[in-house]
């Protein structure tokens, strides 16, 4: 293989089984690599690779990536199966491919206001203390795939965007405008600002039903915190609340996770706005 620095295999250099280097990420699986590859091709520090499926045709896509990571410049090394294992995770499929990225750059809140793809309104995701970094990951994942144009995190007391969360997100950390703020109620302020209702998605006297929300305007989805839910003062900073419904009877295991609650509210949106586009 060549491309960038090659490893000869079988006299690999000493590295951490599972990673590179401090503030270094992972992204495994071809359809995460390669989408990186195309859409954001320079946060790619190097590629490890099963050298049994890259000489593999282009049919392959773990070989299809290697062609496009050489064309592109990326540093390109062969790892066997048990050293991607370890830079994977446990029990992580990674289909023979992993890329390593440098430390994460967060957007600014502009950049995650900007429309949505084909014009439409903004819609954006702010976390008020979410700890778990898999929670994180897999909100960052629904935020992406649902279409959303950002999610905005606390700097204290709140998981920040890590390789546990890169994992998590499948990629999209890297796909989609991620903002740390300071302040999550100025930033809130800073939302409305520029033209963004706040909907804090909890339970309250004044909650309304998710789908009785218009997803059709300018928004921003507020969750809450592990346990804890969303802060008094951020919940009295949004202009709506909002609930999802259970089935009746069903509430004896407590409320969503806050990831599932994430999908299901972001979901509602863009059913909302697809029904008035059609």
């Amino acid at each position: 293989m060549s491309g960038g620095r090659h490893t000869p295999r079988g006299t690999a250099p000493p590295q951490p089984p599972s990673g590179r280097g401090p503030g270094e990420r992972a992204v495994y699986g071809a359809g995460p690599v390669k989408e990186l590859l195309a859409v954001k091709p320079a946060a790619i520090t190097a590629i490890w690779v099963d050298p049994q499926r890259a000489g593999r045709q282009t049919s392959d896509p773990v070989a299809a990536i290697v062609v496009a990571a050489r064309a592109a410049g990326i540093t390109l090394e062969d790892r066997d199966k048990g050293q991607l294992d370890r830079a994977a995770g446990e029990g992580a499929v990674h289909q023979g491919v992993v890329a390593w990225l440098g430390e994460f750059q967060y957007a600014e809140l502009e950049d995650a206001v900007a429309p949505a793809p084909g014009g439409g309104r903004a819609l954006v995701v702010a976390l008020d203390g979410v700890e778990d970094p898999r929670n994180l990951g897999a909100i960052l994942r629904s935020a992406y795939l649902l279409g959303a144009g950002g999610v905005i995190i606390p700097r204290d007391r709140a998981a920040a965007v890590t390789s546990a969360v890169a994992k998590a997100s499948a990629g999209a950390s890297e796909l989609l405008p991620v903002v740390q703020v300071p302040n999550l109620v100025r930033a809130l302020e800073e939302l409305r600002e520029l033209g963004l209702w706040r909907v804090a998605v909890h339970a309250s006297p004044d909650a309304q039903r998710i789908e009785a929300i218009d997803g059709t305007l300018p928004l921003c989805l507020v969750l809450g915190a592990e346990g804890t839910g969303i802060r008094p003062l951020v919940a009295k900073t949004c202009d709506f609340h909002a609930i999802i419904a259970m089935a009746e009877g069903r509430d004896a295991v407590g409320s969503f996770n806050v990831s599932v609650a994430a999908s299901l509210a972001l979901y509602e949106m863009r059913r909302q706005r697809a029904a008035v586009v059609r």
